[in-house]
């Protein structure tokens, strides 16, 4: 009876480690994942409509549209844009994102990115 205990309290020490693993895991790689995705929206955006007639709301709008596909995830996405200027080239972007852990919980990450030409 005894080893049965100890069996089935070691079982879910180790159930309980793998789901800590993948929660960290799951947290990492989102968060490179925005902020990758976001420094290449941003920079295509810049090259793409700096100096150009195209108004600032315009250009918002592309920003949310392009960062809402190059993120693939089931998750709930917010995109802010901050600043947003083509004639002096500043685009400053803060993208939040809720989810949920393999272990149940709720987590959300926030990042931001501001881009300026020189």
């Amino acid at each position: 009876m005894k080893n049965i205990v100890l069996g089935s309290v070691g079982c879910l020490i180790a159930v309980y480690t793998i789901v800590l693993c993948l929660s960290i895991y799951s947290i990492s790689a989102r968060k490179n994942e925005i902020e990758n995705c976001m420094a290449q929206v941003l920079e295509q955006n810049m090259k793409e409509y700096y100096g150009t007639g195209k108004s600032n709301r315009e250009v918002e709008d592309n920003v949310r549209q392009d960062l809402a596909q190059s993120l693939h995830s089931a998750s709930e996405l917010s995109v802010n844009v901050k600043a947003c200027d083509m004639e002096q080239g500043i685009l400053a972007v803060c993208v939040l994102e809720k989810f949920i852990l393999p272990g149940g919980s709720s987590k959300s990450i926030c990042c931001e990115k501001t881009i300026i030409v020189e």
